[in-house]
């Protein structure tokens, strides 16, 4: 085995950590194979078996590998998702971090517009109507619960798996967002009332009914602006 230990690092089990997922990366193991055993690997990297089980439950965690009775430590595949569950805790994000999350958002809901339309269907178009007429008295007062509600809807019409356990990911940071801030989203949002500016999920459903791409694509661009407004704005 050849383990390339990364000395940038800044601890040892970072190392470990690394050495490990270099040899995974050069001998091209893939989910079912199999790494040595602890013994076979402390030995190699010269390191106690203690600091080796601290690396390997980093790797394990991150749903690398997994521990099986009598096949020993295995490669699987892992959930990209998992490892942002674990982190996603908006109290522990900076202004600046919430910022480029929701400039995801903007990138994601605009770039799944090919999608949707591909994937949409009398059913699911007949789903999405039932939301927003559930949401028709407070079309320009939703809860964070109501638009969640109509954009995960519109992420599950794409049909993209990632896309939609990522939206449910995401979710705490923007409630968390819309409910620290509302100081700023509120003169935005009347503004862009005031100016009938204002694009409402009834506005998007039409074009979505329509079978309408381009006007959907840009309507979403305008239904987000509030998001977009709060990203610029000159006291970040």
């Amino acid at each position: 085995m050849d383990f390339k230990m990364d000395y940038r690092s800044n601890t040892l089990v970072d190392k470990v950590e690394m050495s490990l997922l270099e040899y995974i990366k050069a001998n091209m193991l893939v989910p079912g194979d199999t790494l040595p055993n602890e013994l076979m690997l402390s030995s190699e990297l010269g390191i106690s078996r203690n600091i080796l089980r601290e690396a390997l439950s980093r790797l394990k965690m991150l749903g690398i590998i997994q521990s099986r009775a009598k096949r020993g430590i295995v490669i699987q595949e892992p959930s990209l998702i998992s490892a942002f569950e674990k982190v996603i805790y908006p109290y522990l994000f900076s202004e600046n971090t919430i910022v480029e999350m929701m400039g995801m958002r903007i990138i994601l809901e605009i770039g799944i517009t090919d999608f949707l339309f591909k994937n949409l269907d009398n059913n699911k178009l007949e789903e999405l109507e039932k939301i927003v007429v559930s949401q028709k008295d407070t079309k320009y007062q939703l809860t964070v619960e109501q638009e969640t509600e109509f954009h995960r809807k519109i992420y599950e019409i794409t049909g993209n798996n990632f896309v939609l356990q990522f939206q449910k990911i995401i979710h705490p940071v923007f409630e968390f967002a819309v409910r620290n801030y509302e100081s700023y989203f509120a003169p935005i949002n009347s503004r862009l009332v005031s100016e009938g500016k204002i694009v409402t999920h009834q506005d998007l459903f039409d074009f979505i009914k329509a079978r309408d791409i381009e006007g959907y694509r840009n309507a979403i661009k305008r239904h987000l602006q509030p998001y977009s407004e709060f990203m610029y704005r000159k006291d970040l």
